[in-house]
């Protein structure tokens, strides 16, 4: 899904992360195969990483958005 765009909230984001831990504890007990969890838990710090790397961006650019303004302003 080259291209596609997904919104997450704090919150959902904040949901992410706990999920990782919940993931990694069950990782921990399981005796057999657990190659599908492994792979659910590389997948989930994929799009959280991608979510911060927006949230970044985004602020990045709105603070120099708001600077250029301020620098307009005066």
């Amino acid at each position: 899904m080259k291209g596609s765009s997904v919104y997450v909230t704090a919150q959902e984001l904040e949901a992410l992360h706990d999920v990782t831990g919940y993931l990694s504890a069950i990782l921990e007990a399981a005796s057999d195969d657990a190659t599908h969890l492994i792979a659910a838990k590389a997948g989930l710090h994929s799009v959280i990483e991608k979510a911060e790397k927006s949230r970044r961006a985004t602020t990045r650019r709105n603070t120099i958005k708001a600077a250029l303004r301020a620098a307009d302003n005066r």
